[in-house]
């Protein structure tokens, strides 16, 4: 899917951090008892933005419940119909406002507004938690959502549960995995390294035979990207469950660790440093200027578009690990589906939520292209019919077997409340890194105080 991992955050508005401590006090609450949750009034089909463009559902019953739905995954109208066709108690309008700023910001007037939110949106795994500390989220657990627990990664349903609460059906997401052009790897004499320690060996190799090429790329000014390579290395920089505390850790030993081993890759220049998933990289890659990626599950269908002259040459192998024989997962990327507060119809709308994400019938539509979603849901991610799916770009591999194995043992990663906040500070302090006037280090350790101010203005109670 292109355009859903195309960060768009630097100019998203976001929710008002301001008010987190404050909506997290107050007495609204995520948990409906039955009919309306809100005494905002909200629950009326909502109308994105003018350019928003209805895909499903507009011709339903009006006998029907009908629920409004946002989400940007293309070919999702395929998956809406055909519970419109089985469901016919209930009426899904699918709108597509836009990924990233597109829906978030709409989204997020809305929500302060009181009305014209959505019953169901998608919420990518990262901001979840910023809506729900305001209560704009219900808690579906009164709807049979812990039915549907054992169906899904374990890494998966942690994101969206928070103490006994589930605030949205987790749907698809990135495991992350060596993926590598098998072609200009053979050039060099180099095989998919099992450690990070052969990987930095084969990055100073490559690019000591030739000094315009690189084994990967370290986009360090993604702070999505790298907070996921940290959190399979034991560094993951944030603990949070709920509430007002926080606790931020960006200078501690295994992060001291993790930036030690990298920054003699980048001061040698042994790898590239180009912001990730932008043009100049994704051509690097197609070209062999770049051999490799560390990348998520989705690589091969979010690539592909962009492959001029390597088409088929992808292969994708196990994350190197950081000690021998460990199996460590990670990552990158990943939606959910929550209902609003604002719904009138939380039980319909949970129950739409519940059928999205958790059945057979709609996975076997969104699992293919043009969704090509990746499964959190366990009956479709261990199929031996999905793990055997080969893409083009990848010849007659079959990448999956890879991803869906990383997919297993990816460690708990607790996002803060303030993601925005978090994405837009980090894309400017670690650009220092990128061009080379800040170390690694030095960056953790001015991302650790302004992140620890801004949350203490917050009203967080911050340890560190």
């Amino acid at each position: 899917m292109r355009t859903r991992f195309r960060h768009m955050w630097p100019v998203l508005a976001g929710i008002s951090a301001v008010s987190l401590l404050a909506a997290c006090s107050s007495s609204g609450s995520s948990t409906p008892s039955g009919g309306s949750s809100s005494s905002s009034g909200g629950g009326k089909s909502a109308s994105a933005s003018p350019s928003a463009s209805v895909l499903a559902g507009a011709n339903c019953s009006s006998s029907a419940t009908h629920l409004t739905f946002w989400a940007w995954v293309p070919g999702m109208s395929r998956a809406v119909n055909q519970f419109n066709a089985t469901h016919s108690n209930i009426c899904v309008t699918l709108e597509d406002p836009g990924a990233g700023t597109g829906e978030y910001v709409p989204l997020d007037n809305a929500l302060k507004a009181g009305t014209g939110a959505p019953d169901v949106a998608e919420v990518e795994f990262d901001l979840l938690p910023s809506y729900e500390i305001q209560h704009y989220l219900v808690n579906l657990v009164p709807y049979g959502a812990n039915n549907y627990k054992s169906n899904f990664a374990s890494w998966a349903w942690s994101q969206v549960s928070q103490g006994s609460g589930v605030y949205a059906m987790p749907s698809d997401f990135g495991p992350m995995g060596f993926y590598y052009n098998q072609q200009v790897l053979s050039k060099y004499h180099i095989t998919p390294p099992t450690t990070w320690a052969q990987l930095a060996q084969d990055a100073t190799k490559l690019h000591q035979q030739n000094p315009k090429a690189y084994l990967i790329d370290f986009p360090a000014n993604d702070p999505q990207w790298l907070m996921d390579m940290m959190s399979q290395a034991g560094a993951w920089p944030f603990q949070y469950s709920g509430g007002a505390n926080l606790t931020i850790n960006w200078t501690g030993p295994a992060q001291e660790k993790f930036a030690t081993f990298w920054q003699p890759l980048i001061d040698s220049h042994a790898v590239a440093t180009i912001t990730d998933l932008s043009t100049g990289e994704l051509t690097a890659m197609d070209t062999g200027t770049i051999g490799a990626a560390i990348y998520s599950a989705w690589a091969p269908s979010y690539f592909a578009p962009d492959v001029k002259q390597s088409m088929g040459q992808w292969r994708a192998s196990a994350l190197p690990q950081w000690s021998a024989g460990s199996s460590v997962g990670a990552d990158w990327g990943g939606s959910t589906y929550p209902v609003f507060s604002q719904s009138k119809h939380p039980k319909e709308a949970a129950e739409f939520s519940e059928w999205l994400t958790a059945t057979d019938q709609s996975w076997n539509i969104v699992k293919t292209p043009p969704s090509s979603l990746f499964p959190t849901y366990l009956p479709t991610l261990q199929s031996s019919s999905f793990k055997a799916l080969a893409y083009p770009i990848s010849g007659s591999s079959q990448p999956n077997q890879v991803f869906s194995a990383g997919a297993l043992s990816i460690p708990q990663t607790p996002w803060p409340p303030f993601m925005t906040q978090v994405l837009n500070q980090g894309a400017t302090t670690f650009g220092a890194v990128m061009t080379g006037k800040e170390t690694l280090a030095q960056a953790f350790a001015a991302f650790q105080q302004a992140e620890v101010s801004y949350a203490k203005s917050q009203g967080f109670n911050v340890s560190t």
